[in-house]
């Protein structure tokens, strides 16, 4: 199986797509990932990099595309988003790709604004029958039952290194649906990056993940998926 990320710094932090392709080899699952991903952009930016994106879904050999788009501003209209998420669903969907929109987080300071995150793209996966990742949702529920649990990073919008297992783990499991016991790295590389996209510390760094918060983490993540 062949898996694309699309997206920005949300995407690209920690190195998402090599670590959700960490635990899908611990569970058993022989996945190939790529990712399309620049800092601060929109769907509709990645729309005017057509050829980029087209060579991807055409020649690229995916079985899926995971969208995901700002978190916060510069992200647009919920109108706008709607509008361009469907060229590129159309795209994939032209090429066999399965496309699975995730779900983003609000900010930490400000909670209030997963409401706007839930109307866009619950309305979005309504509007062209597509599979949600509820990652949106695992951040909400830890962050209020587990505070200690740090999911952001240190400006409080990203994913820090704990925020980026629980989106790899929720991907996981909305791809496969399928137990993941086995899904507990004991460590993994993170590269440290500003909001830019440029690397902070050039050595690489190893994350120790505490088996205890993993375990809260893939709770959650069961539980977020059986409701959704």
């Amino acid at each position: 199986m062949k898996v694309l990320f699309l997206g920005n710094s949300h995407t690209y932090y920690n190195d998402l797509p090599a670590l959700f392709k960490k635990i899908c080899k611990e569970c058993g699952k022989d996945v190939e990932v790529g990712m399309i991903a620049s800092p601060g952009v929109t769907y509709e930016w990645h729309l005017t990099q057509y050829t980029d994106l087209r060579f991807a879904l055409v020649h690229g050999g995916y079985d899926y595309i995971i969208m995901q788009q700002a978190a916060h501003e510069p992200c647009p209209s919920k109108v706008e988003t709607i509008r361009d998420a469907g060229k590129i669903i159309e795209m994939a969907r032209a090429q066999g790709v399965k496309v699975i929109q995730t779900l983003p987080w609000a900010r930490l300071e400000i909670p209030e604004e997963f409401e706007k995150m839930k109307d866009i793209y619950y309305t979005l996966c309504d509007k062209y029958s597509v599979k949600m990742n509820p990652v949106g949702h695992v951040f909400e529920k830890v962050v209020s039952e587990h505070p200690k649990i740090r999911l952001h990073w240190f400006d409080g919008a990203h994913a820090g290194p704990y925020g980026s297992y629980a989106n790899a783990l929720c991907t996981y499991a909305t791809l496969f649906d399928t137990d993941f016991d086995a899904a507990l790295p004991e460590s993994y590389d993170m590269y440290p990056v500003d909001g830019e996209g440029n690397v902070c510390d050039k050595d690489k760094l190893l994350v120790k993940l505490d088996p205890e918060k993993v375990n809260i983490i893939k709770k959650t993540v069961a539980t977020i998926n059986e409701l959704c």
